[in-house]
């Protein structure tokens, strides 16, 4: 069962991730977005977890489905990768940095080697069958899709997707797919889940920070796109999260070998 352990813990780091911007002042104002938030993230990771097992997926891979992810789900989400600059419709750069510093480094290697760290995976558990993996992948549709009508009805203000911008999605979904088929290990070696100093350091800290933002930064609210944030959180956890990511990839490179999962 330690498998699920390792999803919640997954979810929860991830509910602080939002919160971290969001604050506790906006449980008050979205009572309701907590379970929202919940109900994407624990169908993506439960399968992100079966994968993990599965296919003995490494850092990198995690990377890739992160960017695959993060970039479905603007359709569903529109908020900064479509505002101006734009070339095809998107704002190239927001989307390059929320894929990667965000659902690749951030949500994807440092919450799985926070979650492990915490419930180390047995490698042998069960995988999920077919019906359980269509319904995650249902559930992750229909809350998407559920969202996307609640920002047309109430958010004016949101970003509109252009037309040429859903053929470039297209086109980033269906490379982003292959490479992910094409570097899915071909031999399943489990990685050993070893303690990593720097990496624990790094956990803790972002830990600590999420959390010190999202009680003590609460007093500048205000609304990035479709999002309802806390104006100096934001900042602070936006330049921790890029140093973060900076000391993870040093750190992987100095090693030599990929962080555990």
């Amino acid at each position: 069962m330690n498998h699920w352990k390792i999803v919640f813990a997954a979810v929860g780091f991830n509910l602080l991730f939002e919160y971290s911007m969001r604050g506790i002042n906006n449980l008050v104002a979205r009572p309701m977005l907590p379970l929202f938030l919940f109900l994407v993230y624990f169908p993506y990771f439960a399968i992100l977890e079966d994968f993990i097992t599965r296919y003995r997926l490494k850092d990198y891979n995690l990377i890739i489905a992160g960017f695959f992810f993060g970039t479905a789900f603007t359709l569903f989400v529109p908020a900064t990768q479509f505002v101006e600059p734009q070339a095809l419709g998107i704002n190239w750069s927001a989307l390059f940095f929320v894929n990667f510093f965000w659902w690749g480094m951030t949500q994807g290697v440092l919450t799985f080697y926070t979650a492990t760290r915490l419930f180390p995976r047995n490698w042998n558990h069960k995988i999920l069958s077919r019906k359980q993996k269509t319904a995650l992948i249902m559930t992750l549709i229909l809350i998407g899709l559920l969202y996307r009508v609640t920002i047309q009805l109430n958010t004016p203000q949101a970003p509109q997707i252009r037309p040429e911008a859903y053929l470039a999605i297209a086109i980033i979904l269906a490379i982003t797919a292959f490479i992910f088929r094409k570097t899915i290990p071909k031999q399943a070696v489990a990685i050993p889940q070893r303690k990593e100093k720097i990496i624990d350091l790094t956990s803790a800290l972002t830990i600590f920070l999420f959390l010190f933002c999202a009680v003590f930064l609460t007093h500048d609210p205000t609304q990035i796109n479709v999002h309802s944030v806390n104006a100096t959180a934001t900042r602070i956890v936006t330049i921790w999260t890029i140093m973060g990511t900076l000391i993870m990839v040093g750190y992987r490179i100095y090693m030599r070998r990929p962080i555990p999962i």
